[in-house]
C-alpha cells in the first residue's frame, strides 16, 4: 500500500527544508533522505526486530520468545528521523505527525498482510505524564494508521499505565524493572488480535511488558510497529 499524502494547498512549505510546494508534510527529496534509515526486512527478525541475516527467528527468540508474535520498526532512530521526533513528542510539534505517519506508511512490516488486526493500541502514557507532555504522541500515530488500513482503534484509556521514571532516562539494565506490572488491561482483549503502536524501540521492555499484560488478559496475539528501532542495544 502507498504512503498517506496529507495535503495542503501547494503553497505550503516543507517542513525540513523549508521549500515551497511539497503539500502538508515533506517534500519527495526529505522523504528519500528519511528513508534512507529504512529498515532491512530481509535481514531483520520477524520476532524482536534485531538483525538476523536472512529474515530468519534469531537465536534469542528461539531460546526465548517474546510475548508478541510480530515486531516491526519501519527506521533506524538516527538523523534527521530523530530530530524529528524529538520536535514532535518534546515539543509539542504536532504538524510533524503527518510527515511520520506518511513515513511509517511507507515502510509497513512485511507480514502485514498475512495476520488478522482485530483492534490497534497506541503504547499507553501514565496520566500524569500525559498531562505533563499535553498528549499521546502514539495516539496520533495509531490514529492515522488505522483510519488508513481500517482498524478499529482501543481507547487511550483501555490500558492504564502507573506512573513510574520515564524509561529513557533509565540505564538499559534498569528498564525491565521500571515497567514491571506498569499496566492493568480495562478493554476487553479476549480473542482478539491487538497491534501496538509505539514511536521508539530502545531496550523493548515496554512492549515487551505491555504485550504480556495483553496476552495474560486474552488477547490471541500481540504484533507490534515502531517507527524506529535505536541500534545501540535491543532486547
Amino acid at each position: 500500500m502507498g504512503f498517506l499524502s496529507f495535503r495542503l494547498p501547494q503553497s505550503e512549505a516543507c517542513l525540513l527544508c523549508h521549500d515551497s510546494g511539497a503539500g502538508k508534510g515533506l517534500c519527495d527529496a526529505c522523504m528519500k533522505d528519511l528513508r534512507v534509515s529504512a529498515s532491512d526486512a530481509a535481514n531483520v527478525c520477524p520476532r524482536c526486530g534485531g538483525t538476523s541475516e536472512g529474515a530468519a527467528v534469531c537465536g534469542q527468540c528461539q531460546k526465548e520468545p517474546p510475548p508478541f508474535e510480530r515486531l516491526w520498526a519501519s527506521v533506524e532512530y538516527a538523523p534527521p528521523v530523530s530530530g524529528i521526533l524529538h520536535r514532535f513528542k518534546h515539543r509539542r510539534d504536532r504538524s510533524l505527525a503527518a510527515p511520520l505517519v506518511s513515513l511509517m506508511a511507507s515502510l509497513p512490516p512485511p507480514w502485514l498482510d498475512d495476520v488478522r488486526i482485530d483492534a490497534v493500541l497506541a503504547m499507553p502514557l501514565s496520566r500524569e505524564r500525559r498531562l505533563f507532555r499535553g498528549f499521546n504522541q502514539c495516539d496520533e500515530l495509531a490514529e492515522a494508521l488505522a483510519k488508513l488500513y481500517g482498524w478499529q482503534v482501543l481507547p487511550h484509556n483501555s490500558v492504564f499505565r502507573q506512573a513510574s521514571a520515564p524509561q529513557s532516562t533509565l540505564p538499559f539494565e534498569a528498564r525491565k524493572k521500571n515497567v514491571r506490572g506498569a499496566f492493568r488491561v480495562d478493554a476487553c482483549v479476549k480473542e482478539r488480535n491487538v497491534l501496538l503502536i509505539d514511536d521508539v524501540l530502545t531496550s523493548g521492555e515496554t512492549l515487551r511488558e505491555c504485550a504480556r499484560m495483553l496476552r495474560r488478559s486474552g488477547s490471541s496475539s500481540v504484533f507490534c510497529w515502531t517507527l524506529a528501532i535505536s541500534k545501540l542495544k535491543i532486547f
